[in-house]
């Protein structure tokens, strides 16, 4: 897959939302203007660009461990002044101290040990700066996904099984401030982001929900063709369709904050 369809594929799954997010995400910390940022779990940089359009970093570094995200971020025209580094949250390739802002949106569910991660963007951030971040709000059913899989509970429960085995991890909602307190933040307050996601018509939900690389395209990947034609015909029953087509319904993050 080339860079730039990766960058498209996630984009179109979770990208757009994450820019509905990032916007109330940076409105909340209240970040100055010309300060040196640093956004740890980049991927494609989504939350890099909201920090460079609404907040005029003097600088920003996107760090990620997968290198095809770094690439397609790199080469992406979205980036332009945005630096982008491979690296692992647990173990960040910075000194201590050099950061303002260090940040993450949608990150910190896939990291094995969450202590360690905000331990370091604890550690890279100068004293009194902000360390934030984000991720959705699995624990409550408020996630994005939450219809697609209703459908398939509906459709083939056996395979919920699976589901539960193969799934994204979840962030815990509860424990996100408790981390940020072990590790050693001052200040530390959490909030719930709630925003409506918003779809043209069926498709605009089913063909990026389904054509991805997370958990739902794998699983959607194992399911035979009239499977997948019954998940569908479920969803056009089950999701809030307006009278033109088009879908809405809430989703919700939940965000934690402290100083370093």
């Amino acid at each position: 897959m080339s860079e730039n369809k990766t960058y498209e594929r996630y984009d179109n799954f979770m990208g757009r939302w994450s820019r509905e997010v990032a916007s109330q995400f940076l409105d909340w910390i209240n970040v100055d203007k010309d300060q040196k940022w640093l956004d740890v779990g980049c991927g494609a940089g989504m939350l890099a660009q909201a920090v460079v359009e609404t907040r005029e970093p003097s600088g920003i570094t996107g760090v990620d461990p997968l290198e095809k995200s770094i690439i397609a971020a790199r080469q992406h025209g979205n980036n332009d002044g945005i630096t982008f580094e491979i690296g692992d949250a647990q173990e960040l390739p910075f000194p201590d101290a050099q950061f303002d802002a260090v940040i993450s949106g949608l990150m910190i569910k896939f990291v094995p040990d969450k202590l360690k991660a905000i331990g370091e963007m604890k550690r890279t951030a100068r004293p009194g700066g902000i360390v934030a971040l984000y991720d959705w709000d699995m624990d409550s059913n408020m996630n994005t996904t939450r219809h697609f899989w209703s459908a398939v509970a509906k459709i083939v429960p056996e395979r919920m099984k699976d589901r539960a085995t193969n799934r994204t991890p979840m962030t815990e909602v509860d424990s996100i401030s408790s981390y940020f307190e072990q590790a050693g933040l001052r200040k530390v307050e959490q909030r719930t982001i709630s925003f409506e996601t918003r779809f043209r018509d069926l498709e605009d939900y089913w063909a990026p929900t389904t054509n991805n690389a997370q958990n739902v395209g794998r699983f959607y990947d194992t399911l035979s063709e009239s499977q997948r034609s019954a998940v569908y015909e479920m969803l056009e029953t089950t999701l809030p369709i307006a009278d033109d087509g088009s879908i809405s319904f809430e989703s919700r993050a939940v965000a934690a904050k402290g100083v370093a």
